[in-house]
């Protein structure tokens, strides 16, 4: 009886764990231990839902009139008596950015003053160099940049979607280009949102209470 009692009991426990990873149908291949964070079955099924209705739309003000983001915060930068920009930060879920795989992330800028497109890539090398991240972590982005990104002008809004790993860029919400990458995102969002960003203040603006 007591060998009938345990094998009931492992076949069992087998067809459990089957059913979770029938659940979270996440491929092991497709993430790195960075990427990896816990997903519970609330989202799960938020993920689907929400799954059913992605798309990677050309014009950026309609998919977020059909989708719901939720502002964490906002934030201005200025240099002495100068605005540069204003920008915001939204999630899908109002949880910080990459707090869960099925998470959608909308970062926008407003500009306030013309900016080439160099400074633009510039100013990205530098605060990435400020954070001290590895030149490995970065330098495969800045050919993608240099071809998606263009000169901004006073007044205009880039943004930057992240899905999963896909990262689109769009000038005054319409879509400009995107990459393929599963670190890319947080890779740049990191210029504000790291701990150790040189604009602590930006950060603690962006993130609100999410800090």
């Amino acid at each position: 009886m007591l060998v009938n009692v345990n094998l009931m009991s492992r076949l069992t426990l087998l067809v459990w764990l089957f059913s979770l990873n029938a659940v979270a149908n996440i491929p092991i291949e497709s993430v790195t231990p960075s990427d990896v964070v816990v997903v519970s079955d609330e989202s799960l099924i938020k993920c689907q839902a929400f799954d059913q209705a992605t798309i990677i739309a050309n014009d950026l003000t309609k998919l977020t009139t059909e989708q719901h983001f939720t502002l964490l915060g906002k934030a201005k930068f200025s240099v002495l008596f100068w605005d540069i920009y204003e920008s915001s930060l939204f999630t899908t879920d109002g949880q910080r950015p990459f707090s869960n795989l099925c998470q959608h992330a909308l970062f926008e800028i407003h500009y306030l003053r013309d900016i080439s497109k160099k400074e633009l890539i510039d100013n990205t090398v530098s605060q990435w160099q400020h954070l001290s991240l590895n030149e490995n972590e970065y330098l495969a982005f800045l050919p993608l940049l240099e071809k998606i990104w263009l000169d901004i002008n006073a007044g205009d809004r880039l943004s930057m979607l992240s899905q999963k790993g896909t990262s689109v860029f769009y000038l005054n919400r319409q879509k400009i280009g995107e990459i393929e990458s599963l670190t890319f995102a947080k890779t740049f969002l990191s210029i504000w949102l790291d701990e150790n960003t040189s604009e602590p203040k930006l950060r603690q603006q962006l993130l609100g209470n999410n800090i």
